[in-house]
């Protein structure tokens, strides 16, 4: 008997999924768990598995077309066993990554939304009671949520249409946005216009860091791949559990302060930018970082957990400082710079150090500007004075 292949309940609040790229065609052998199709949600990329052993029947959701969660993606057939019309209902997910449960959904005078369908609505002044249902069990998803200025379901009469961005250009191409950069977009626009970001600029030397690096590389062992990034998480993560005040959410009318550190590091994907989770980040070691760390750049999937704080790094690419955009839920992201020799004074004495700027954003309504200063004061210390990297902070006892 045919198994479903189904896109399964997501974790972080995703109530729909993009179709990557099918990792099997139609008449392939699979394993049971074996990854069968890659999709994107507006947080991560994630592979569904076989849930069972057999063949793959044919694709029902093409690449590059986004559905709700529980949509059939195809089926799994027994050899030789012909494409069915009703299927058996997948087994549970074994993978952890598969298996989180989805946000509760608040009711709605026609049912449910999803949280995504909810911010949405928000955001574009529609009414989730006039919204007709596509999502599974009567659920109003993100696309049932028309756009802004589109006609409402009773048949008003619509708006005269804007004139084509670029009008009178002729257009390389066109190419429709990812899931993750279309939930971009909307984030960091509502955080730009709801959050009057302020940005403070600390350079830090880094001397010292640089020699203990360089010894690292040189001894081999679990510290000698821990690159710029790994150090500034490390010291970011320990400075946050100093600082609960920056650690913290506006809910209401209440401040809400957090006793876990969760960093969420920027990823360029293919795909969009990823802001995977390192869960309890204040009390990994370096090597534990490190290796988490790569892990996520290889495409890994972070925590399912929300971040305390960000921190992107385009030092790389020779970018000496930025007006970094916070990206909520957090009320904070560290950019990092490149790390280069520059000409400084000390004693009254011009010297060639290795330095690097910090540009740390903040969303005003949860951290006042001299405890944002005494939090990047403390990523600084650690940077410049690197004693303490090795030791982090005690597991809470609650």
């Amino acid at each position: 008997m045919a198994v479903v292949l189904r896109v399964p309940a997501l974790g972080q609040s995703a109530a729909e999924a993009t179709v990557l790229r099918w990792l099997a065609g139609p008449g392939d052998a699979v394993a049971a768990g074996q990854p069968s199709v890659l999709i994107e949600t507006d947080k991560a990329e994630l592979e569904v598995e076989a849930p069972v052993g057999g063949v793959l029947g044919l694709a029902l959701v093409a690449e590059g077309r986004t559905v709700p969660v529980g949509t059939d993606l195809g089926s799994v057939l027994a050899p030789g066993e012909a494409e069915p019309s009703v299927v058996e209902p997948a087994p549970p997910p074994s993978s952890p990554r598969l298996s989180l449960v989805r946000e509760a959904a608040a009711p709605t005078d026609r049912g449910v939304a999803s949280p995504k369908a909810r911010r949405l609505a928000a955001e574009r002044g529609a009414e989730l009671a006039g919204l007709v249902p596509s999502g599974p069990d009567g659920l109003i998803v993100a696309a049932d949520v028309p756009e802004a200025g589109a006609a409402p379901a009773d048949g008003a009469v619509p708006a005269a249409p804007a004139a084509p961005v670029g009008a009178g250009r002729r257009a390389r191409d066109r190419a429709p946005l990812s899931a993750a950069r279309r939930a971009t977009a909307r984030r960091l626009t509502a955080s730009w216009t709801s959050a009057p970001h302020f940005v403070q600029l600390v350079d830090v030397e880094v001397t010292r860091l640089a020699s203990l690096r360089a010894g690292w590389r040189a001894r081999g062992g679990p510290l000698a791949a821990v690159s710029w990034t790994d150090l500034v998480v490390a010291a970011t993560a320990r400075a946050l559990a100093e600082h609960p005040d920056v650690n913290a959410v506006i809910e209401g009318d209440e401040l809400v302060r957090f006793a876990d550190v969760h960093v969420g590091v920027a990823e360029a994907r293919p795909h969009g930018l990823m802001v995977p989770v390192i869960a309890d980040a204040d009390r990994r070691t370096l090597p534990e970082l490190a290796e988490r760390i790569r892990a996520l750049a290889a495409g890994g999937a972070g925590d399912d957990v929300s971040g305390s704080i960000t921190v992107s790094n385009l030092g790389a690419y020779g970018i000496r400082a930025g007006t970094p955009v916070v990206n909520p839920p957090v009320a904070a992201l560290v950019f990092v710079g490149a790390v280069e020799d520059r000409v400084v004074a000390r004693n009254g004495v011009p010297s060639v150090r290795p330095m690097v700027t910090l540009s740390v954003a903040f969303d005003p309504r949860v951290v006042a500007g001299a405890t944002a200063a005494r939090f990047v004061a403390s990523i600084r210390d650690r940077l410049a004075r690197p004693d303490r990297y090795l030791c982090p902070r005690p597991r809470n006892p609650w």
